[in-house]
């Protein structure tokens, strides 16, 4: 499963057979599926809380285009601009402010926190303001996405 996932409004996280690892590198979480199937195999034996590679089941939802989040795409509405225009233009200028090395604080910040929460085993859903996203032309929320994957294979 993608633990990254760019949703609409009406959008369900979808289940993604992923060939590798989660790219992002995946800190060990408790896993308690894991641990069943473990003890049946050991046939019975008690053992303490065990961690495996994976994903938590948690799923933390944030609202991208919402009008306080830092991360929200200011092309949008811009006249003559259609959406798919205004998602190029975002992708183009975090990209740019990234190898400039200039990206302003509340978006690093917010983006610290992405990583954070991915690393410590939590999915993400980025969540848009369109009823249902169809393709990488309808949100900025898989640029924003690309951008935590990159971020958290820094560290």
């Amino acid at each position: 499963m993608d633990p990254i996932q760019v949703l609409g409004q009406k959008d369900v996280r979808r289940e993604v057979k992923l060939k590798d690892e989660n790219k992002a590198g995946q800190l060990l979480v408790k896993n308690t599926l894991a641990e069943d199937a473990l003890e049946e195999n050991v046939g019975g034996v008690k053992n303490q809380k065990r961690y495996v590679r994976g994903m938590s089941k948690t799923a933390k939802k944030h609202f991208i285009n919402r009008k306080d989040c830092p991360v929200k795409n200011h092309f949008i509405g811009l006249p003559n601009w259609s959406r798919e225009d205004a998602v190029k233009a975002f992708d183009s200028y975090l990209w740019s402010q990234h190898q400039k090395d200039t990206i302003e604080k509340p978006l690093k910040d917010w983006f610290n926190a992405r990583v954070k929460e991915l690393m410590a085993g939590h999915n993400i859903d980025l969540v848009d303001d369109i009823p249902i996203v169809k393709g990488e032309d309808d949100s900025h929320g898989y640029t924003l996405k690309k951008y935590i994957e990159l971020l958290a294979k820094e560290l």
